[in-house]
């Protein structure tokens, strides 16, 4: 998995390069119409993240990771909106997930007056993230006021180290002893800056007043944004669990940006 994400991004970094090049030597030849737009473009939408993953070491308790949504927000700047090939970069504000997990304790793990196994799930949110992308856009018009559009590059995102715990703990009937079953312990990277690679695709409609894109792109982290391990213990007839969690970061997202038309300069 690690030799495809290395083997992506030097494509990627490849063609983004190549890409650059020819944005910067095009022929000013495009769509004329979309000149009445500003370059600047703010940016809003749902980020749907990959399910983290674990790697149990012994013992037969494990949890369910789910998918997490979250959402991101920001602006973008198309130095070309008019042309075929353009160079976008921007800052985008997103929160980071942590976990999203459900738990299942066997009744015979845990105190007598629980008659039922127990069923919970948590969810946490690490700290935002701030990001500013590299893209290299295509544009094809499919339409009077409708165009298809491509992009691809990487972006760098700061998300400095921080932890994330979560912990369970079952009572006995009268609140006399207690004993802890569960812990998940993460921590996010010591670097403070992370690279991504994207790739998405989307389309545009040139209203009156403003030009609405909606993209779909997909972020491939270089690395981890939380690592970690989790223990089941002190379980009444089961043995001890252990095992490391990681979540990549990866998302979809579904991403609305709005470029306002230029004022019109009375003369």
């Amino acid at each position: 998995m690690i030799n495809f994400k290395i083997k992506l991004t030097l494509v990627g970094i490849i063609l983004t390069i190549a890409f650059v090049s020819k944005v910067f030597c095009q022929n000013p030849e495009g769509y004329f119409s979309l000149k009445k737009y500003q370059r600047l473009g703010f940016v809003t939408g749902l980020t749907h993240y990959n399910r983290a993953k674990l790697e149990p070491q012994y013992g037969d308790y494990t949890f369910e990771n789910k998918t997490i949504w979250s959402f991101s927000a920001g602006f973008e700047y198309d130095f070309y909106p008019e042309n075929k090939w353009s160079f976008i970069t921007g800052f985008i504000v997103s929160l980071e997930p942590a976990y999203n997990i459900v738990y299942h304790f066997k009744k015979e793990d845990i105190y007598p007056q629980y008659n039922d196994d127990w069923e919970d799930k948590a969810l946490m949110y690490a700290i935002p993230s701030f990001s500013v992308p590299f893209l290299i856009r295509l544009n094809i018009q499919a339409a009077k006021k409708l165009f298809i559009n491509f992009r691809t590059g990487v972006r760098m995102m700061y998300f400095p180290p921080g932890y994330a715990n979560f912990s369970l703990t079952f009572h006995n009937a009268d609140n006399t002893e207690s004993k802890e079953v569960f812990g998940l312990k993460l921590n996010s990277p010591d670097n403070l800056f992370q690279g991504s690679f994207i790739i998405g695709a989307g389309s545009s409609y040139a209203f009156k007043r403003l030009l609405l894109k909606m993209n779909i792109i997909y972020v491939m982290n270089f690395q981890n944004i939380m690592e970690g391990e989790y223990l089941f213990d002190n379980l009444s007839a089961s043995p001890r669990s252990y095992g490391y969690y990681k979540l990549s970061g990866n998302y979809i997202g579904l991403l609305f940006t709005v470029n306002p038309a230029k004022k019109k300069v009375n003369k």
